[in-house]
């Protein structure tokens, strides 16, 4: 179906080169006219509505697998579900999000809610390990405003500074930092 194409190269480009290509340049690569794309999204900003759904629907199937997934440990699947991007932005830049942010606010609106409201499977995990003493109790609300508040500045940095960060290594290491702190080793030992 072409419209399935189009999405799956829209798609393609956005990891290239972020949200801002053109309708043109989507025909282009699409080897269609600019008012054949256009009959099938009205709009960049409709296509844009279309992956960013799609985006959100695949995480939550893959959140959905990670926590029925029997082969994994409590602090693996807490890991993996932190770490969750869709499979076709794994390698996207940070600073794409940042510039969905700045240039599509109605399609970042829908992202952000899901940022935000998006913690039931995270919370129920949290709260298991807790109950098996695999993780010390915590205020869960801080543990995800730092999550969301330290993804949400790094954004920042990465536009400021350019620097093409990939997504998928960003919240890696945001994630080992959150779970596995800083101290290496015995906090008590002395060298």
């Amino acid at each position: 179906m072409l419209k399935d194409r189009i999405l799956k190269v829209s798609i393609s480009e956005a990891e290239r080169k972020g949200f801002r290509f053109t309708m043109g340049e989507l025909a282009k690569q699409l080897g269609m006219s600019t008012k054949t794309l256009y009959g099938y999204y009205p709009s960049k900003e409709e296509l844009l509505n279309e992956m960013i759904d799609l985006a959100i629907d695949a995480m939550k199937i893959k959140e959905k697998e990670i926590l029925h997934d029997s082969t994994l440990n409590l602090l693996e699947k807490l890991q993996k579900c932190l770490v969750l991007i869709p499979a076709d932005f794994k390698f996207a830049q940070l600073q794409y999000l940042e510039e969905l942010q700045r240039y599509y606010p109605k399609q970042w609106e829908t992202l952000d809610q899901f940022i935000h409201e998006q913690w039931t499977g995270i919370f129920l995990l949290l709260d298991e390990g807790i109950a098996a003493n695999k993780i010390r109790p915590i205020n869960k609300e801080i543990f995800i405003e730092v999550y969301i508040g330290g993804l949400y500045r790094l954004m920042e940095l990465a536009s400021k500074s350019r620097n093409m960060i990939s997504l998928q290594d960003t919240m890696q290491e945001m994630v080992d930092i959150l779970m596995l702190g800083i101290l290496k080793g015995d906090v008590n030992e002395e060298n």
